[in-house]
């Protein structure tokens, strides 16, 4: 059966075979460093054997006379390895040997000098004995210093972490030193000192304080006090409900002798959107024009146009209303269109209530935004004056 994403298949295998060869490079690499480092190691007895059988007499001529014991030259004491292990524990020294050996400064020119075999033997081990202790630690970096991240890391982890990029939880952090390398992520020189650990709390306080609690867990908000967040989210609703909106639903209020109109609702533009479906009544009858199409050309919303064009030109039998039924008729009779959405606004006010997003949840508040209402009653009053019998 063939797929009906064959790029998708194609890019998904070459994925998956990319990864395996991967894992498998890295598997095979990891193998041939562990088997070099095999190999190399298997060669040390046979150093260790040219060491005492050839090299350690010779320093042991050439070379105890300054370098024996705890008064020895630069604290270099040869006279003190006594074994392979011990050579293998400091390779700097053997370093330091090798260029002594290779400029000719050791032994000093008042000591015995070695012939220019014994001198090549010498050199000769000693080259042998620090390639074969590199390769062996090939690939190991050594004594890696654990570190913390100096101030400009820990300022942009928290802000990739928070999404916030006015966050700034250093600058009471005092400024990083350079140490000798003259750069400020040097993990010898990013030490942490009790008052800098304090710092650290004081600033995570900080951070904590932009920390929204919501039923689906946390976000972090520019602000840090309940009423920005708020504000916040209501202007993140009224946002989200202007893109198919207008303003309308504000009243004038006057509080203690301040006057002032209340914020303007998102009200959904009811007489546009019966004008767009009365001009391209004809185009979508005959299916020329889609509901996307006049979407777009409106800027109106796709799936309300739908619904409303399903609810007052395309209903079923099935779908008989009582309300509905009249305003369909109304529909096909009125003109022009604001005729209609003035009836339709009358029976919103009937049925729905809008209620202030900020009051909801409130003690004695709104349970939601929309609240139904019941337009019928069981009773109803009236009065009238009777005719004067005389």
């Amino acid at each position: 059966m063939a797929s009906k994403h064959p790029m998708k298949l194609i890019s998904n295998t070459t994925l998956f075979i990319l990864a395996a060869l991967v894992v498998t490079m890295t598997t095979t690499s990891r193998g041939l460093i562990q088997a070099a480092t095999l190999l190399e190691t298997q060669r040390f007895p046979a150093l260790s054997k040219r060491y005492f059988d050839h090299v350690r007499p010779l320093i042991d001529r050439y070379c105890f006379e300054c370098h024996d014991g705890p008064d020895a030259e630069a604290e270099i004491d040869l006279a003190g390895i006594t074994s392979f292990d011990q050579i293998r524990e400091n390779p700097n020294l053997w370093i330091k040997v090798d260029e002594m050996l290779e400029s000719r400064q050791m032994p000093p020119k008042k000591s015995d000098h070695p012939t220019d075999s014994e001198k090549e033997a010498m050199v000769a081990w000693v080259g042998d004995y620090l390639a074969i202790e590199a390769k062996a630690f090939a690939g190991d970096p050594g004594r890696v210093t654990l570190r913390r991240l100096n101030n400009s890391e820990y300022t942009y982890t928290i802000r990739d972490l928070t999404g916030l990029s006015s966050l700034d939880p250093t600058d009471e952090f005092p400024v990083d030193g350079a140490a000798g390398e003259g750069f400020i992520n040097t993990g010898d020189a990013l030490s942490i000192s009790p008052s800098m650990i304090q710092k650290y709390l004081d600033a995570a306080k900080g951070i904590a304080a932009h920390a929204v609690l919501l039923p689906n867990g946390i976000q972090f908000s520019p602000h840090s006090t309940r009423r920005d967040w708020t504000d916040e989210l209501l202007a993140s609703i009224r946002s989200f409900y202007s893109r198919h909106t207008e303003n309308g639903g504000g009243m004038a209020v006057n509080l203690q002798g301040i006057q002032f109109d209340t914020n303007q609702g998102g009200v959904l533009p009811v007489e546009r959107y019966l004008s767009s479906l009365s001009s391209s009544h004809e185009a979508l009858s005959a299916r020329t024009m889609s509901f996307a199409d006049l979407s777009q050309q409106s800027d109106l919303n796709a799936k309300y146009l739908r619904l409303l064009w399903r609810s007052l030109y395309r209903q079923a039998p099935s779908d008989s209303s009582i309300l509905l039924d009249r305003l369909r008729a109304q529909t096909r009779s009125l003109s022009p269109t604001e005729q209609l959405a003035s009836k339709i606004a009358a029976w919103q006010k009937s049925l729905w209530q809008l209620t202030s997003i900020g009051h909801i949840g409130r003690e004695g508040g709104p349970d939601g935004w929309l609240v139904e209402q019941t337009p019928l009653v069981n009773e109803q009053s009236f009065s009238f004056d009777l005719p004067d019998p005389n």
